[in-house]
């Protein structure tokens, strides 16, 4: 029983008639309207509803087909000394405070705490104007929550270490030495984004996004070097020129798929601008060497969810005017890796990624579209995914992917 309540009173307030009178009461409450006085016209009470308010109100009230009259209810509840708004309190177990003051409260919160955070990082060392524009990045936890000034904290302590390290540094190596974890400062962690994204204003350079090149290039303007083997794409006959290692790669072993590292795609490389096809499993890349060898056209495999490698090839490729057609599996994850390719390569086309040959394979009807390009057959295939939720997996197609890839090479089938 809640303290301070009659047992009787308690009884009929956890009625749902009575509870939802009391609700009303609440949100006006809330709102900084009367709780004693007033009527609550804007709730509509069942017949079995009615008769639980009117053990309280009456059957003359009931029967009257009326609201409820606040004032009506405050009379019947003095007779238990209590009023409206404090058995609602005395219910909820505290006081009602109104939405005004809860927003003027969280906004001083956040307030403060933006402030505090601003403070510490300004104590490392970090100008102020830094600071102010970190702090307005949207990739930050929003202040209120206290995980605003724990990442600031977190991010003066890296940005203090990295005044002793030298130069070279292994980003690993850096994140296992400050913060015991070798992992702490990765591109999916908030921390290593923080930091990363501070060192790109203090330099001047792009905002980083991912693991890609702004990411390293913002770790590089403090001394650190970024892992550059552990993210890999395969390629299979991707006509690139250039002093980098990538290029290397790919001009000696014609009509073998290779592996391409971050570490490789360094330096300078370009590429003559065609067609470059995109797909996500290998089983597909290994198939097109096995049948068109040195004829089958550039091809790049993501190996699941696109890599920092993956997408940097991309975009390099993209940039030099490539026609980058995309495809993955019918899937989530194939869904992800198209919004990938999109974010480096926005003119990016479908390469049988669409709503019609998903619903060949599934023997769906009603989804004709082929739409060219890849955002809008991504927004078409979402929608006939919705319907099956059946996954269909590139190998299914191989041999339709097979038969487009040899009509482009010349070669026929």
């Amino acid at each position: 029983m809640t303290s301070e309540i009659p047992p009787g009173i308690e009884d009929w307030a956890r009625r749902p008639g009575p509870a939802t009178v009391l609700d009303a009461v609440h949100a006006r409450a809330r709102r900084g309207h009367r709780t004693e006085t007033g009527t609550l016209t804007s709730i509509v009470l069942t017949a079995q509803q009615r008769r639980e308010v009117a053990l309280l109100l009456g059957t003359r009230w009931e029967l009257s087909g009326k609201p409820v009259r606040l004032q009506d209810l405050a009379a019947k509840l003095s007779e238990h000394h209590l009023t409206v708004r404090g058995l609602v309190e005395a219910l909820r177990g505290g006081q009602v405070e109104p939405d005004k003051a809860h927003r003027d409260r969280v906004q001083a919160r956040a307030a403060a705490e933006r402030g505090s955070a601003a403070t510490c990082l300004i104590e490392s060392g970090v100008a102020a104007s830094v600071v102010e524009r970190w702090l307005a990045d949207a990739g930050l936890p929003r202040p209120g929550s206290g995980e605003l000034q724990r990442l600031a904290e977190q991010v003066a302590t890296v940005v203090t270490r990295l005044r002793t390290t030298s130069a070279g540094t292994r980003l690993a190596q850096l994140a296992a030495d400050t913060l015991h974890d070798a992992h702490a400062l990765d591109a999916d962690r908030q921390l290593g984004r923080g930091v990363a994204r501070l060192l790109a204003i203090v330099h001047g350079l792009p905002r980083p996004q991912r693991a890609g090149r702004a990411w390293r290039a913002a770790w590089a303007g403090a001394g650190v070097v970024c892992d550059g083997v552990s993210s890999r794409v395969l390629a299979l006959n991707l006509p690139l020129t250039g002093d980098s290692p990538a290029a290397r790669l790919c001009a000696a072993a014609p009509g073998e798929p290779v592996w391409l590292t971050l570490r490789s795609l360094a330096g300078t490389w370009t590429a003559l601008a065609g067609e470059v096809f995109v797909c996500e499993n290998p089983t597909v890349a290994e198939a097109a060497a096995d049948r068109l060898g040195p004829n089958c056209p550039p091809l790049v495999c993501t190996d699941g969810i696109a890599s920092g490698a993956a997408l940097d090839l991309l975009a390099g490729l993209a940039a030099v005017g490539s026609t980058i057609r995309v495809r993955a599996d019918f899937d989530p994850a194939g869904f992800t890796i198209a919004d990938q390719v999109l974010s480096v390569a926005p003119g990016a086309l479908s390469w049988r990624f669409d709503a019609r040959t998903y619903a060949d394979e599934c023997g769906l009807s009603g989804h004709r579209s082929t739409s060219g390009d890849l955002a809008t057959a991504l927004t078409e295939l979402r929608v006939a995914y919705d319907h099956a939720r059946t996954p269909v997996h590139e190998e299914r197609v191989l041999a339709l992917l097979l038969s487009d890839l040899a009509a482009e090479s010349g070669t026929g089938d």
